[in-house]
């Protein structure tokens, strides 16, 4: 068994520490997110408050293919958030990430960033929505914000509203964004097709779909008929999509 870790430079005379925390992962912090992977919080003395994710062992094949030909989740995870922080799109300060390789496999993988303290998630303004008297106000700056990351050339696959982190700036009567879970992304130029196509994972509301198409149109120059038409279309195939795809688990658990 031997270890592949990359620490960024400011942390790399306490590689040890990390190495402790990943033994005792399970017992440490609290948990922000289970699911396929775990999400942890963990305040530490020396390294600060931290966000580190234990990604789930994956499928022998993947075992093999991360391994050897192709970066780990945990790697790109720590990579795609060096690009973003470059083009000053925000995410957690990427630290470091550790893959354990036992005889040319995977066997698990970690990645530490700094913990963001945010005030709630994209999720909250589709399913809380009357508690936001500037609702209107921060979706438009999240268009923005979008926006300004698909002109870096940045698809980021997993925008999805759990993966958007909002921050409430008081003195500035703003808000900041945040991106998580970056293992899925792409850095190529951008069709409008692929721009548009890029906010429908976020289940959009009726509401919210003109909203974004007139902020987006401000922002691109092009025609906001054409843009709320097609986020229409295909906010309403996502939807149908899900719809089904909802209903075959169901079927499949019953048969089970």
């Amino acid at each position: 068994m031997k270890w592949n870790s990359y620490i960024s430079k400011k942390y790399r005379n306490d590689s040890s520490l990390f190495y402790e925390i990943i033994e005792n992962f399970d017992s440490l912090g609290e948990i922000i997110f289970q699911e396929r992977n775990v999400l942890r919080k963990i305040e530490h003395s020396v390294l600060g408050t931290l966000a580190v994710k234990s990604f789930k062992k994956p499928h022998l094949i993947n075992q093999l293919v991360y391994a050897n030909f192709r970066k780990s989740k945990a790697s790109r995870s720590y990579f795609h958030a060096e690009i973003l922080t470059s083009k000053d799109i925000n995410t957690p300060k990427p630290i470091a990430f550790f893959e354990e390789i036992n005889k040319f496999r995977i066997d698990s993988s970690f990645y530490f960033s700094n913990y963001f303290e945010y005030d709630f998630t994209f999720r909250e303004l589709i399913e809380k929505r009357n508690m936001f008297a500037d609702w209107e106000f921060i979706l438009k700056e999240f268009v923005q914000f979008i926006f300004n990351v698909h002109e870096n050339n940045i698809l980021f696959q997993d925008l999805s509203p759990g993966n958007v982190l909002i921050k409430k700036n008081n003195e500035k009567k703003t808000y900041s964004f945040s991106l998580v879970d970056l293992n899925r992304m792409t850095f190529q130029s951008l069709s409008l097709d692929q721009r548009l196509q890029n906010f429908i994972r976020l289940s959009l509301t009726d509401e919210m779909i003109p909203i974004i198409a007139k902020e987006y149109a401000k922002y691109s120059n092009e025609d906001f008929n054409l843009i709320r038409k097609q986020l229409h279309i295909k906010n309403n195939k996502f939807i149908e999509r899900k719809v089904i795809k909802n209903k075959i688990k169901k079927l499949l658990g019953k048969n089970s």
